[in-house]
């Protein structure tokens, strides 16, 4: 077992077990990755033996939350409690309450693994983790520290001023004007469904040298522009984009350290270059590191009966129409000296919102999985014209196609 402690519970923690009280299914404040791997499959018990000989070194997974929101070890921990085989088939991305529909009880650690046999010479690995637990950072980090041999994360928590907060107030003030209603959301049916598309890491790469922009800025540019097409809507649409407030020095920090940001997606303007000009102005270096900085001093400076209600006011529905996030690139893997081909992210949804966006890149692939309601219409269009959006922005920067094939969308699963 561990011999650290997971960070001290906060606000982001009280507000992720808060959603999970009123979402529609537990497994909704659950998300994570999907692993897609060549070679011969591991067997389970071999799988166990990995996870268990590496587990103490991440805290967060073998440590229960208290009645009083605190954090113990799990003093009758079973890694088989949380290491799971599915049934063989092929490996495709699916909404995680179909793997997970008996989430773990607050009696243990809040997290799930599960090897996919998969078929012939590809098999997966599926990780899932209760949000008030890890972000994505720290999911990332921990599949390193399990399976290819990193250093414990660290959980120190540092010194800080609550001054900076005051940059979140411009942010919050945004909230004041709701989102537009979007046509393609009817009535939440508490039922989920995910798509993915895939393209070229290397074509965001030189569509963002090509305008001096970053990759996040590109792929913005392109969601609004599949957003344009998606919903014919005449006014920019805000969406949640969350951020990762760690410091450089502190990028091996474990737990949840986020804060939420509204941008306003340029979805009434036609041309792409000018969509990919506005959020680039929108999400300037200098603005995103006030954001940076102003949501971590409003989590861990400010009481919670100010920063609780502007915190809640960001992620609001009504101030949002969706959230788009993205998760930092992965290094080359391996599980058990098996490549890691392929990863996926896997969303979660928050309570009331119809749809959930993150981006993932790993090798020469960026994938956009995107989780939604089955009440939002025509769900798999999003996800296919993001992917065309990103070949409007390469054909207007004049950058070449490096595409095998046409821009669809890569997987669609059932809904559950």
């Amino acid at each position: 077992m561990s011999l650290h402690r997971p960070a001290a519970p906060d606000l982001l923690t009280h507000t992720f077990l808060a959603m999970e009280q009123v979402a529609a299914d537990p497994s909704d404040v659950y998300f994570g990755v999907l692993l897609r791997c060549g070679g011969v499959a591991p067997s389970l018990g071999e799988l166990r033996a990995q996870v268990l000989s590496r587990v103490g070194l991440v805290p967060a997974l073998t440590h229960r939350l208290t009645a009083e929101v605190g954090w113990e070890p799990d003093p009758q921990f079973d890694i088989e409690n949380h290491v799971r085989m599915r049934a063989a088939g092929p490996v495709e991305v699916a909404p995680i309450r179909e793997w997970m529909p008996d989430p773990p009880s607050h009696d243990h650690p809040l997290w799930r693994m599960w090897l996919l046999p998969g078929e012939g010479a590809q098999w997966g690995l599926a990780f899932a983790v209760h949000h008030g637990v890890l972000d994505g950072t720290a999911v990332m980090r921990a599949l390193e520290v399990l399976f290819a041999g990193r250093a414990a994360s660290t959980v120190e928590q540092s010194a800080g001023s609550a001054l900076p907060a005051a940059r979140v107030v411009p942010n919050v003030l945004r909230t004041l004007r709701s989102a537009p209603e979007l046509t393609m959301f009817g009535e939440l049916t508490g039922q989920r469904r995910i798509d993915t598309a895939a393209v070229p890491v290397a074509e965001l790469r030189a569509i963002a040298d090509g305008a001096g922009v970053s990759v996040g800025q590109v792929h913005l540019a392109a969601l609004a522009g599949a957003v344009r097409r998606w919903t014919a809507v005449g006014a920019d649409v805000p969406v949640c984009v969350p951020v990762d407030t760690r410091r450089p020095d502190e990028h091996d920090r474990s737990g949840v350290h986020l804060g939420l940001v509204r941008i306003a997606l340029p979805t009434a303007t036609a041309d792409p270059g000018r969509r990919l000009h506005l959020v680039a102005q929108r999400m300037s270096q200098r603005r995103m590191s006030s954001a940076r900085s102003g949501a971590r001093a409003l989590i861990d400076q400010v009481p919670v009966r100010w920063s609780g209600p502007a915190l809640r006011r960001l992620g609001d529905r009504r101030n949002v129409a969706l959230t788009a996030s993205v998760f930092r690139s992965a290094p080359a893997l391996t599980v058990l000296e098996r490549p890691v081909e392929d990863l996926f992210a896997l969303p979660w949804l928050p309570p009331g919102h119809g749809c959930f966006i993150i981006l993932a890149r790993y090798g020469s692939t960026a994938t956009l999985s995107v989780l939604t309601d089955t009440g939002v219409a025509e769900a798999a269009e999003l996800a296919r014209n993001w992917a065309e959006e990103v070949a409007v922005l390469a054909a207007a920067a004049d950058v070449a196609s490096r595409r095998k094939g046409a821009a669809t969308p890569m997987v669609s699963s059932g809904t559950r």
